[in-house]
């Protein structure tokens, strides 16, 4: 994922060849909300800079 200063980010999938595919984005904000355009939101729990754990919403 990548996530930019204006609030929207970028979901990037494995795809053919192991090649980053962006998918439809979504938007974060400060607080460490995440909301994915498909619906699918979560809760940033830690950072790092090499890890992000996202707990996801069923």
């Amino acid at each position: 994922m990548e996530f930019r200063p204006d609030g929207s980010l970028v979901d990037d999938a494995i795809g053919r060849g192991d090649a980053p595919e962006a998918r439809p984005g979504g938007r974060w904000d400060a607080t460490g909300r995440v909301a994915l355009s498909s619906g699918k939101t979560g809760r940033i729990v830690t950072s790092d800079p090499d890890r992000l754990d996202i707990t996801w919403q069923p």
